[in-house]
């Protein structure tokens, strides 16, 4: 073990000469200050396991000498009604339930002030508390004033003292005993130590990671670092009880006092450098660094030192004779010096503390994030208690440092309680809330909506958790929550929060049953159009709904008159539905047509004189993008009729004119001819769903017989049927020498009386005539041009069929489609 550092024996021997020598100059009515238990023998050496002599536990409430009590006369003879009254009192005094009724008795008239009025009953809380400690702290200052203004008396005194040769006899002899007190302690410290230090060593060796075996060898070297402190007390004690200098009570007692502080100093230094291990890096239990290990002693000693000495150097004073006022007044001095080590300890170490109680960065857990959160503002935490404990110390609070130490206990257990418990409901969530691989598969929408609602879930429980642990902290430190919240207001109150969570829960759960069935329609059709644009609308129509209804009750439970607020509503909505009327209009008229999927996305329509593909719609209009490109935006307020040309089918109307020479059966028999070849073989025979129908004779007209017939088709397939059958159906009439006729006009020449028109003169072109096919090359070549399938273009780009017509809204009466 090193050896103590001179500076704290040098210390002690000159406090110990001092208090011997202000003992010795000391009149002897200080004697009279202490308290009944000093006038007690100072015992002798002490034997081995013997407690060590202590100084008084409190200080004294007067410091002026008392006075022997004057002597009393004898007591008269009392007359017969005198002693009866005290026999009667005595009776009243010997039984329980008289007595007390007697004192309520005396203490009732002692609040009856003297003018007959009750006197007001004096109060009893931490505010009185504070004001008598306040009026003793100012009393405490005004004696030091005192004390201070008797100093120069105090020095002419100690000078006159000097002067006689017997107190410098008196004095010289109690210096000499204190130093053959003090050489003879550290004489037999020296010993022990010097026996000890071989097995001191060897314990000191042993770097041991076992931790139960390390925490014996710590016990082991506390041990052998108490035993040269033990013996250092007996040297002393023994030394002082064999002395053969008188050297007073006072001086005496002062002398134990200034061992005793070196012996708790010591010890408790002798306990920090066991934890802590400032030097022995193998025997250290705590997680520290050689460096935090070392600083966290050297601030442990400061302390002790600081605190010990200054503690018992103030109870020597007073037993020499300081009064009691100037006492406590530096007792709260020296409490602000270790306050503000103190202070000065908890800054210099905030960083590595802060460091220390984050940890890994980005551990999860709640935890965790409580960890990072209190590394912020710990020192402030600390601060407070700091500044708490002084002035509990000061103001003298009863109680103060127990409530202080039980408040902060409680508060820490109720933290860790916290953390099992949040601990616990995680694992509870992880169990009850984990699906199946067959539930999955069976319920699809169930996880991805559990996943949704898991994490809020488990925040409200955690808020719930933490806010209940936080009144209890509030509790633990006297704030009372509870007893709030069993009265009447707190009732109240408690009903507010719980009829705002219900309508809170309600509005969630209507809006969770809206959305599943709105998933679950968008699901199971996932190219509606329709639903993509109504499922939002709804979706945000019922979410404004539910906002609006729970924010009004919430209101309403808060306190809030909502009845202005519903007027003015009220009024805003009557001034909107005139102000808006088109746009209202347009807005349910949207609705219904959407409803009844009259209109959707992909379609080609006509909205009055508007033709087009419907490429978006939204809850007031739709546009529509014609043949040559251009966008028409159609507000649902104007639409009077809609013709749909993609649902379901279509027919593809064809109409072919002959001449009235031509045969008509023919003709059409070369019609349905071409059709069944459209129908069978080309890139278009998967868009005819029937057979070719022919209609007939449709009309006479001027220039040729109208002849008609139609292809059911595929929806949007009906204008490259018609552009095909047209391309083929001109080769054929022309192979087949059937004539399309034309708008002519027929020339008239005339005729003479004999009936004979006048001639015409016809040139012929011979090499012309040579040169052209002959009827039979140009009948193939027209059949063969007839049956060759033609260019296709896309009508509309972007059109798709509608194929469901599953209206959210049936039509009254449906005719099921051919």
């Amino acid at each position: 073990m090193r050896s103590p550092r001179v500076p704290v024996f040098a210390l002690s021997f000159l406090l110990a000469v001092l208090v011997a020598l202000g003992g010795s100059l000391a009149p002897l009515t200080v004697s009279a200050q202490t308290d009944p238990a000093a006038t007690a023998p100072v015992p002798a050496a002490p034997s081995e396991g013997a407690p060590t002599p202590s100084v008084p536990s409190a200080p004294p409430q007067t410091a002026t000498p008392v006075a022997p009590p004057p002597s009393a006369p004898p007591p008269a003879a009392l007359a017969e009604p005198e002693r009866r009254s005290v026999e009667r009192l005595l009776g009243t005094l010997a039984d329980e339930g008289a007595r007390t009724r007697l004192m309520d008795d005396l203490r009732s008239l002692l609040r009856v002030a003297p003018g007959g009025e009750p006197a007001p009953e004096a109060r009893n809380d931490w505010l009185a508390d504070v004001t008598q400690s306040l009026g003793a702290l100012s009393a405490g200052v005004l004696a030091m004033v005192g004390e201070i203004e008797r100093l120069p008396e105090q020095i002419e005194y100690a000078t006159a003292s000097l002067s006689d040769p017997l107190t410098l006899e008196r004095i010289a002899r109690t210096v000499f005993t204190v130093a053959a007190v003090l050489l003879g302690a550290l004489a037999a410290e020296w010993l022990v130590k010097f026996l000890l230090r071989r097995p001191r060593e060897a314990v000191e060796r042993r770097v041991v990671r076992f931790w139960p075996l390390r925490l014996l060898l710590v016990i082991v070297r506390i041990l052998l670092d108490v035993l040269p402190i033990a013996a250092f007390a007996a040297a002393a004690f023994g030394v002082l009880a064999l002395a053969l200098v008188d050297m007073g009570f006072v001086v005496r007692l002062a002398v134990v006092t200034v061992i005793n502080a070196n012996v708790l100093a010591r010890i408790v230094i002798a306990g920090g450098r066991a934890l802590l291990a400032p030097s022995t890096p193998g025997l250290r239990l705590l997680p520290l660094t050689d460096e935090s290990a070392a600083y966290s002693f050297l601030w442990l000693k400061r302390f002790t030192n600081t605190g010990i000495y200054g503690y018992f150097l103030l109870r020597t004073f007073w037993i020499i004779g300081l009064s009691q006022a100037a006492y406590l007044f530096l007792g709260d001095l020296l409490a602000l010096l270790l306050a503000g080590m103190a202070i000065v300890f908890v800054f210099q170490v905030r960083r590595p503390v802060a460091h220390a109680l984050r940890g890994r960065d980005g551990a999860p857990g709640n935890f965790s994030r409580f960890r990072r959160h209190a590394a912020d503002f710990w020192h402030i935490l600390a601060l407070g208690y700091i500044v708490a404990a002084y002035l509990v110390w000061v103001l003298d609070m009863p109680g103060g440092f127990a409530y202080l130490a039980r408040a902060t206990l409680l508060s820490i257990v109720t933290i860790g309680v916290l953390r099992l418990v949040l601990h616990g409901l995680d694992r509870v969530f992880a169990a009850i809330f984990r699906l199946g691989p067959e539930t999955v598969v069976e319920h699809p929408l169930l996880e991805e909506r559990a996943n949704r609602y898991l994490p809020a879930l488990r925040r409200v429980c955690q808020a719930v958790l933490v806010l209940v642990a936080a009144l209890v902290i509030v509790e633990v430190w006297g704030g009372a929550p509870f007893e709030w919240f069993a009265s009447e207001r707190g009732q109240g109150v408690l009903g507010r929060v719980v009829s705002i969570s219900i309508v809170v829960l309600i509005g969630v759960f209507v809006w969770e049953i809206a959305s599943a069935f709105a998933e679950r329609t968008a699901r199971r059709r996932p190219d509606s159009t329709r639903l993509k644009t109504l499922l939002p609308f709804m979706q945000n129509a019922l979410r404004i709904v539910l906002l609006t209804i729970a924010g009004l009750i919430v209101l309403s439970e808060l306190g809030v008159n909502i009845a202005p607020l519903l007027a003015g509503a009220g009024v805003l909505g009557l001034a909107i539905g005139f102000g808006a009327q088109t746009l209202v209009k347009d807005v349910i008229t949207g609705i219904f047509i959407l409803l009844e999927d009259t209109v959707s996305v992909g379609d080609v329509v006509e909205l009055g004189s508007h033709g087009g593909l419907v490429e978006k719609i939204s809850i007031r209009t739709v546009h529509l993008r014609d043949f040559d490109g251009n966008v028409h935006s159609i507000p649902f307020s104007e639409v009077q009729t809609i013709k749909n040309m993609s649902k379901h089918f279509a027919f593809a109307v064809v109409d072919v004119r002959v001449a009235y020479r031509e045969n008509i059966d023919d003709a059409l028999a070369l019609m349905a001819e071409v059709a069944a070849d459209m129908a069978t073989k080309g890139p278009l025979a998967a868009t005819i769903v029937e057979p070719f129908e022919v209609v007939g004779v449709e009309a006479l007209e001027d220039s040729g017989v109208w002849l008609r017939g139609r292809f059911k088709t595929r929806p949007l397939g009906q204008w490259n049927v018609k552009r095909e059958f047209y391309r083929r159906i001109k080769g054929a009439f022309d192979a087949r020498g059937i004539e399309i006729p034309f708008p002519h006009t027929t020339l008239y020449f005339g005729t003479d009386k004999k009936g004979n028109a006048p001639p015409v003169r016809v040139l012929s072109n011979d090499a012309a005539a040579a040169e052209a096919p002959t009827p039979s090359r140009r009948r193939a070549a027209l059949d063969a041009a007839a049956r060759a399938p033609g260019p296709m273009i896309e009508e509309h780009p972007g059109a798709r069929e509608r194929e469901d017509d599953t209206s959210l809204i049936p039509a009254v009466d449906e005719q099921t489609p051919r």
